[in-house]
């Protein structure tokens, strides 16, 4: 497999107005691996705009066609997201925003919009709907979330409500999804990814009892919404990867060190094994130090990714390197990855 990034992965601020007890990016733990820095770490070395600015570039002419996440932390408080979005807007960069689309980064949100103009993409975590009784509001801790994005479909090109199931909402997955799409919303279904070891520093997530396992259950709400052909980012072949028993709960091998076709970025502008594992040898390279002059990789970022890799990593159902591993292998997929049909 060729060593060709599809999706970047920034952590571009482990800072956050939230402190969730299932993430491990923004806070200390006991668990922390001797190797990794602590929290105030990250708090004092930031990327600098420029340097965010170079990665841009660098990757850009690694591969014109690759998609960014901006991440955190909460990446609304970075003061200068606005020139980093007026780069992508200006460069033909893809990207989209994670944000936690609370009451407190409203007004950080709104400055985007003034100072960087067209946003093309906002993700926002939303949980699944349960029932109700007709004439009720859902009682849901992401109703207010969902009420902002579909405001916010009117201002941003890509709007997305990023949903993590876990065995206690499944049953909610399909109706959730439904709501969404007559909304104009696109989905981006996670399952629950659980800590393996102090070395999975992204969650903090250790119940067993949250994992979705292939069930009857999940096989009828993922085939409903195929059949409805409800808006899910690479529906069929991402729901195939789920439905084929090897996946679930937490068993899949995203092959990195057979071709990089995903990269994450922390805060400090290291590159990390991935978004779930920091990694310790990965680390020892920043991300504007990964190109050669042509735009390829160095062979060293496989190398260390690989030892990392080999090393650590016990596996996951992260869905990021599911699309780019597709992506690598099916070209014409990525058009689907891009989502450029709504950019236009």
């Amino acid at each position: 497999m060729e060593d060709k990034v599809q999706i970047v992965n920034w952590l571009l601020t482990r800072r956050c107005n939230l402190s969730c007890s299932y993430c491990a990016i923004v806070k200390n733990y006991k668990q922390k691996p001797k190797e990794y820095p602590d929290i105030k770490y990250y708090l004092k070395s930031e990327m600098s705009t420029k340097f965010v600015l170079d990665a841009l570039e660098k990757i850009q002419k690694h591969n014109p066609t690759c998609f960014h996440i901006f991440y955190g932390g909460e990446p609304m408080l970075r003061k200068d997201l606005p020139e980093i979005i007026r780069y992508c807007n200006e460069n033909g960069i893809y990207y989209t925003i994670i944000t936690n689309n609370t009451p407190e980064v409203q007004p950080l949100i709104e400055n985007l919009f003034l100072q960087a103009g067209d946003i093309a993409g906002i993700t926002s975590s939303v949980d699944p709907l349960p029932v109700v009784r007709e004439g009720e509001d859902s009682d849901f801790k992401s109703s207010e979330g969902f009420k902002r994005l579909i405001e916010q479909k009117e201002i941003v090109n890509d709007v997305v409500a990023e949903i993590t199931v876990t065995n206690q909402n499944l049953s909610h997955l399909h109706r959730t999804v439904k709501a969404l799409t007559e909304n104009g919303i696109s989905s981006s279904i996670t399952f629950i990814d659980p800590k393996k070891t102090p070395y999975y520093d992204f969650s903090n997530t250790t119940d067993e009892d949250l994992l979705v396992r292939n069930t009857m259950a999940l096989s009828f709400e993922l085939n409903k919404i195929k059949q409805d052909k409800l808006d899910i980012h690479m529906r069929d072949e991402l729901f195939d990867f789920f439905l084929d028993g090897k996946v679930l709960p937490s068993n899949y091998d995203c092959k990195l060190e057979n071709g990089v076709h995903n990269l994450t970025i922390d805060a400090d502008g290291t590159v990390r094994l991935c978004l779930r594992i920091k990694g310790v040898m990965i680390p020892k390279l920043k991300i504007t130090d990964c190109f050669m002059y042509d735009g390829r990789l160095l062979p060293s970022v496989k190398d260390f990714m690989s030892t990392d890799k080999n090393n650590y990593c016990r596996l996951c159902n992260w869905t990021c390197p599911m699309m780019t591993e597709i992506t690598s292998k099916k070209p014409s997929k990525t058009n689907d990855l891009l989502h450029t049909d709504r950019r236009e």
